[in-house]
C-alpha cells in the first residue's frame, strides 16, 4: 500500500538521550516530524514511528486495532532503549495514551 505523502518514519541518530514521538489516530509520522526535527537539533536521538495502517488508507486502517499500533509503540521504545540510556517518550492525542500505557507497562 503506497505512503500519503511525508508519512514515511522518521529517525535520527544523536545522543545517549532518546525520544520516541507517537502520532495521533488517522495520523501519520509526518504530524510529529517538525518537533521530531528540533529535537534531533538539539541533539537527542530521535524515533517517529509509523503505527500500522496509518499514513496509507482507511482500507488499510481499518484492518488494524489498538494492539498492533500499541506494539510498534513498544518494539520501538525498545528498539530506542537499547542504543540510549535514556528515553522520553511523548505523544499527540492517541498517541499520548499510547506513551502512558508505555509508562505504566
Amino acid at each position: 500500500m503506497p505512503l500519503l505523502p511525508d508519512a514515511d518514519p522518521f529517525y535520527q541518530d544523536g545522543s545517549d538521550v532518546g525520544v520516541l514521538l507517537v502520532h495521533g489516530f488517522t495520523g501519520s509520522p509526518r504530524s510529529m516530524k517538525g518537533w521530531g526535527h528540533y529535537l534531533a537539533d538539539a541533539g537527542y536521538t530521535v524515533s517517529v514511528p509509523r503505527l500500522p495502517g496509518h499514513g496509507t488508507s482507511w482500507q488499510e486502517m481499518n484492518k488494524t486495532r489498538w494492539e498492533d499500533w500499541y506494539g510498534e509503540a513498544e518494539r520501538e521504545l525498545h528498539d530506542l532503549a537499547s542504543r540510549t540510556g535514556t528515553v522520553f517518550v511523548m505523544g499527540l492525542s492517541m498517541g499520548g495514551s499510547l506513551a502512558l500505557r508505555l509508562a505504566e507497562n
